[in-house]
């Protein structure tokens, strides 16, 4: 999923850190940038383990399909194992690292200029239509002809008309105004009493006379959230705007994943090892001095002809004694 572990309001917040303390006509491109790197590098753990799938099925195959003759050479059989295992784990660190460099590729440059993205042209467009749509959906559907005033729904889908977007600033930049005001002596330090210097020196100075009091700020969160004021128009269209074209590229950087990860694995796990397992085999099992212990049989394989030996000869024995017997009947008849 393009939005797997990212929410509206961590876009949000993205978007609001990027523009910082200004507010921008335009929605910023660093955010777009950010969050799309994000959700890029969350598909490498699913490669990794497509990999490992592969590497387990492989090992499957490799215990299962030994001929039933490796049954008697208990050490030729663990040895052949031991070399198509070794084969398999020597391929599996170029593959997981191959599958790392493709996730690498796609952070290394974010190419907006895609055939298959959609632009922020497009995506502006689209949503200012689907906008209006709701917009007229719900003007149709209004029983008593109510208007509604969004500034949002002001906006049209052309290009020129996008710097109405900007007409509603955030409220935290009219906060910040209003601290600059205070600090500066305008008229938000006698009018409101929540200013900055009212919050450190306090609104009244009761002991005059006595020993300065002492200032106590607020502890400094653990972690930096943005103000819990209601959502504006300008955010929802701006976190539209950068879900629609996170939805757009992450979608064409899957699709080329989905495509290259099979065939990494194929190049360098696969067809490797189908490739180089002879010469593997060869190299480490066809040597003069361990032919006569990994062509040593099994205990009970050895138990079992030096019975059948013993059972053959006392087969022939009792042959010869029929033989005999048989012979004396026929001649004294």
């Amino acid at each position: 999923d393009a939005f797997d572990g990212l929410s509206d309001e961590e876009i949000r917040t993205t978007i609001c850190n990027a523009n910082g303390t200004r507010s921008s006509l335009f929605v910023p491109e660093v955010s777009f940038d950010l969050l799309v790197r994000r959700q890029i590098s969350r598909l490498e753990q699913p490669g990794l383990q497509c990999v490992d799938l592969v590497f387990d099925e492989l090992q499957r195959i490799a215990t299962q399909c030994e001929p039933p003759e490796f049954q008697r050479f208990p050490k030729l059989r663990e040895r052949l194992l031991d070399v198509v295992s070794g084969l398999l784990k020597s391929c599996v660190g170029p593959t997981h690292m191959m599958v790392g460099n493709l996730v690498k590729i796609e952070l290394a440059y974010i190419n907006t200029s895609h055939p298959d993205f959609i632009g922020g042209s497009k995506a502006v467009a689209r949503l200012m239509e689907k906008m209006n749509d709701d917009h007229q959906n719900a003007t149709n559907g209004n029983a008593d002809g109510g208007r509604d005033n969004s500034p949002g729904l002001r906006a049209t889908s052309s290009l020129g008309d996008e710097v109405s977007l900007s007409s509603t600033p955030y409220p935290s930049n009219i906060e910040n105004t209003n601290q600059v005001n205070t600090l500066n002596g305008g008229p938000t330090a006698s009018s409101e009493k929540g200013g900055l210097m009212n919050f450190i020196f306090g609104a009244k100075k009761t002991n005059t006379g006595g020993p300065p009091r002492i200032v106590q700020l607020p502890q400094v969160p653990s972690i930096m959230r943005q103000t819990d004021h209601p959502t504006t128009d300008r955010e929802k269209i701006e976190t539209e705007i950068i879900k629609s074209l996170i939805e757009s590229y992450f979608s064409i950087v899957r699709k080329n994943f989905i495509d290259m990860v099979p065939k990494t694995i194929m190049y360098f796990l696969v067809n490797h090892v189908r490739d180089t397992m002879q010469n593997e085999l060869v190299a480490d099992l066809y040597r003069d001095t361990m032919v006569s212990v990994l062509m040593e049989e099994a205990d009970d394989i050895a138990q079992r002809r030096k019975t059948c030996d013993e059972m053959n000869g006392l087969l022939k024995k009792a042959l010869e004694i029929v033989n005999e017997v048989r012979d004396f009947n026929t001649f004294s008849t």
